[in-house]
């Protein structure tokens, strides 16, 4: 799941020895959390099965078209 987000929250592929971007991608997420987000000893101990839990929270960009 994190490399999905990493990748739809870049706005060129391309090589790095590429002298223009050609790739013509656009950032499709920002990525709102930068490590995981574990549950608290509270909310384990209210509830054993969320100790494996993780949260990743990207925020999807709406790209304007043009159309009304």
């Amino acid at each position: 799941m994190k490399e999905f987000l990493r990748y739809k929250a870049l706005d060129c592929v391309c090589p790095p020895d590429f002298p223009q971007c050609v790739c013509d991608k656009v950032q499709e997420v920002e990525i709102l959390t930068r490590r995981v987000v574990r549950p608290s000893i509270q909310e384990v101990a209210a509830n054993p099965r969320s100790r494996s839990a993780r949260l990743r929270a990207a925020e999807k960009i709406v790209q304007y078209q043009g159309i009304v």
